[in-house]
């Protein structure tokens, strides 16, 4: 930035003041000079601590994509051994790759706040702005010498406004990688605990004999007899809904059945929410007996593959149906 020499006469306190908004912009450069620099570079980390400031954690420990795509590749391993799906596993390594997928984007956006930054600090430099006093003396226009002032203190504003964003985007990424961690360990924990009893699972798979459906029927034999059972003891049902075509899950295999109680996605009477409850202690206390394999009512699942986790909460979903408020879902091995 071009300067002039400096004179006695140019330093008292009413130059000081005019020269405030060329400081401005020279707190701008320094600035950028440290927010722009990549997250994790040891000069990043030195201006901080000198400047007294934590260094936020951009890429918090444990959510980087190859961690998250190891405990993927471990949890589709034991939904194999387990021989069916792991709805609270599903629902968990869902959850954690939502969490890192936020970090990924939050970064992304930060990266663009931090060029933006960068650009505008080149921008003030680059366009060669004067200190008002030097152009005063240089060539004593007093309209450039408005017009320049009036331009760096513009540039100071956005500089402010882009220091606030960036601020607000640095606490969002903490927030969404202190969120990530804790998904991505609950995961790790859910994993291991599946994994340390993968011996009681075996002995219990190797009493149910994989079935396939019959060619003309929707269902395998094992889960028409949970069905019929059901039926007898408790219906009759609005509705039974056992096949569907669908992505994952056991419907498109023939292993699992809806029991309806109430239609049109409304939630059950009274005495239907008691019905429900009932089916679901019957099959849960027959689980053993007839290769029940899961039970999932009104937004919590049991699962005999993790008994003794008892009845867990599952995640919203979104409608009646859909967090089983309405119905009784079972599966069977």
């Amino acid at each position: 930035m071009p300067v002039g020499p400096r004179h006695p006469a140019h330093s008292g306190p009413a130059a000081r003041a005019r020269r405030a908004p060329a400081a401005a912009v020279a707190a701008m450069l320094a600035a950028v000079s440290l927010t722009a620099a990549p997250a994790h570079s040891a000069a990043t980390d030195a201006a901080a601590a000198a400047s007294g400031t934590a260094e936020l954690q951009l890429a918090p420990a444990g959510t980087s994509p190859g961690a998250l795509a190891r405990l993927e590749a471990r949890a589709a391993s034991l939904a194999r051994q387990y021989r069916g799906q792991l709805v609270q596993l599903t629902d968990a390594e869902k959850a954690a790759q939502a969490a890192a997928a936020t970090v990924a984007r939050l970064r992304r956006e930060l990266g663009q706040v931090h060029a933006d930054l960068a650009r505008l600090a080149a921008a003030s430099y680059m366009g060669g702005w004067q200190d008002p006093v030097v152009a005063m003396v240089g060539n004593g226009d007093p309209q450039r010498i408005l017009e320049d002032n009036a331009t760096i203190a513009y540039l100071a504003r956005q500089h402010a406004a882009q220091q606030q964003e960036l601020a607000r985007y640095l606490a969002a990424v903490q927030r969404a990688g202190q969120a990530a961690r804790a998904k991505i360990a609950g995961l790790r924990r859910l994993i291991e605990e599946l994994g340390s009893q993968r011996h009681r699972v075996a002995a219990l798979l190797a009493r149910f004999h994989p079935q396939s459906p019959l060619i003309g029927d929707t269902i395998t034999p094992r889960m028409r007899q949970v069905k019929d059972a059901i039926d007898r003891r408790f219906g009759p049902f609005s509705a039974i809904g056992c096949y569907r075509a669908e992505n994952g899950g056991e419907h498109p295999l023939g292993r699992a059945c809806d029991f309806m109680l109430s239609t049109g996605g409304v939630l059950p009477t009274a005495a239907g929410v008691r019905r429900g409850y009932n089916i679901a202690a019957w099959a849960q206390a027959n689980a053993s007996r007839l290769g029940i394999m899961y039970i999932i009512y009104r937004q919590r699942m049991w699962d005999i593959r993790m008994a003794s986790s008892g009845w867990v909460p599952m995640a919203d979903r979104g409608s009646i149906t859909a967090n089983h408020f309405d119905h009784v879902h079972i599966s069977v091995f």
